[in-house]
């Protein structure tokens, strides 16, 4: 039976909701600033850089808020995200990169890049030092990076603007920053970079930046469509990153996770629940590797229809890369190795840095693995003579590889500098499952491993290691 006093309660609780939703309701209000009260125009033709600048700063000057798109195809050059500020992209609007290069002015800055010290990419949004930033909402932010090669008439894989076409996305030195529900698409480089950023979270977004299908060509002069490096998410020299729930679909690496700097650290990183193909690997940790890359968690993804390697952890610019816990991912058709753990010294610099590390690679497991349509290629866990790679653990592996009768010649080369992948050995590994050196103290448990066709190769071949254990079934 209802009694008076429990109604009045009732009727009371929720007057109090309907007066927080209505506070809450005011207070966004209040803080929403639609571009188009700036001039600007969502046509898709007109240039609104300036327009789209003066609402961010703006709301930035007054505390922060919510800048806001009318439903429209909005072009624009860089523009600079400010603290307490976020960008949101709702359904039925369109961020379009300009294709005019002169609309992405190059941006000084302390951090290490490539090439020249102090000078950053070009990117359509561009933070640096700021707090509490974002970028939300379901609509689409296309970088246009097809048009603008097309504008430039490039024509070659290595032009003059390789490393400075527009990311869509760059932000360095930020803290507190949420990247979510946002499609990203038709980058002109790099998708996102998030560079020395403290507290990122980017969750549910949907990267499709694949300028290349062809999976079974061997080499990038066969592409059909001009590589752009669109690398689908790179995080650097970062510390506590969440990337969960998200869908990434790129012309390079999917996922990165990187170190520029021998004296910084890119640790406390969880990739989870994540969905990703990609023109080159899927989930890596690499190439760039000069500082410290720790306590990094991979669970829960799928990785398919890739062009390189599945999952790749590796150590080349004299990066510590420890305690690396993958698990419960899933791989199919994967072109080169499936899973590729490598220690060398290609031993590259950036910035202003010169010098590098002793490197290191250890502390690894990797669990609950499940693959078919891999290539015969085969898995690679190998160090070099005076750097072995230490301390894995791996188990539960149910591995199908498409197999190869192939004659495979011994592998006498260490290739101690080359860009580490896959097939940096040759197109097929000594064994079709897993080929073993200059490794320490590894274990294999519960490993199923199986050819669709018939292979001359062992499954399991190891070679200058110490203390390997467990057993490989096929």
């Amino acid at each position: 039976m209802v009694t008076e006093k429990w109604l009045s309660r009732y009727v009371h609780c929720k007057a109090m909701v309907l007066i927080f939703i209505v506070q809450i309701s005011f207070v966004f209000a209040q803080h929403a600033y639609n571009v188009d009260d700036f001039g600007a125009v969502g046509d898709g033709q007109t240039v609104n850089t300036q327009a789209i600048q003066q609402a961010i700063d703006h709301c930035h000057e007054r505390g922060g808020g919510t800048v806001i798109f009318n439903v429209g195809k909005y072009v624009t050059g860089t523009i600079y995200l400010k603290s307490q500020v976020t960008l949101h992209v709702h359904a039925g609007v369109t961020l379009l990169g300009s294709t005019n290069m002169s609309d992405y002015p190059d941006e000084r800055s302390q951090l290490p890049t490539y090439d020249q010290p102090g000078l950053t990419s070009k990117a359509l949004i561009y933070a640096e030092g700021q707090q509490n930033i974002g970028i939300a909402g379901s609509g689409i932010i296309d970088g246009q990076g097809e048009e603008i090669d097309l504008k430039s008439g490039r024509t070659t894989y290595q032009s003059p603007s390789f490393k400075y076409r527009p990311r869509i996305i760059h932000f360095r030195s930020c803290q507190q920053v949420v990247v979510e529900g946002v499609t990203l698409k038709n980058s002109g480089s790099w998708v996102q970079t998030y560079q020395e950023c403290e507290d990122v979270r980017i969750r549910g977004i949907r990267v499709d930046s694949r300028e290349n299908e062809e999976l079974d060509i061997s080499s990038r002069d066969e592409q059909k469509t001009m590589h752009r490096n669109t690398d689908g998410l790179d995080i650097i020299d970062c510390e506590l990153v969440w990337i969960t729930d998200s869908y990434i679909r790129a012309g390079d690496d999917a996922i990165c996770i990187k170190s520029f700097s021998p004296d910084k650290r890119c640790r406390n990183i969880v990739v989870s629940n994540c969905q990703v193909s990609s023109h080159a690997s899927g989930i890596k940790i690499g190439t760039e590797t000069a500082g410290q890359i720790t306590d990094v968690v991979i669970q829960n993804c799928t990785v398919f229809d890739t062009w390189g390697d599945g999952i790749a952890i590796m150590s080349v610019d004299g990066a510590t890369v420890q305690r690396i816990n993958v698990s419960n991912i899933v791989l199919r058709n994967i072109r080169r190795s499936p899973i590729f753990i490598r220690l060398h010294t290609r031993n590259r610099t950036y910035g202003n840095y010169g010098y590098v590390n002793q490197p290191a690679l250890k502390d690894i497991i990797i669990d609950n693995i499940q693959g078919n349509q891999l290539s015969s290629l085969g898995c690679l866990i190998s160090g070099i003579e005076d750097y072995p790679v230490e301390s894995i653990a791996i188990s539960r592996l149910n591995l199908e590889f498409e197999g190869s009768g192939e004659d495979i010649p011994v592998l006498l080369d260490e290739v101690i500098d080359d860009y580490p992948k896959g097939d940096m050995f040759g197109p097929r590994l000594p064994a079709y499952g897993f080929f073993v050196r200059h490794a320490r103290n590894v274990l294999f448990d519960n490993v199923r491993l199986r050819t669709a066709q018939p292979d001359l190769r062992p499954s399991f071949v190891v070679e200058h290691a110490e203390r390997i254990q467990g057993s490989v079934t096929d």
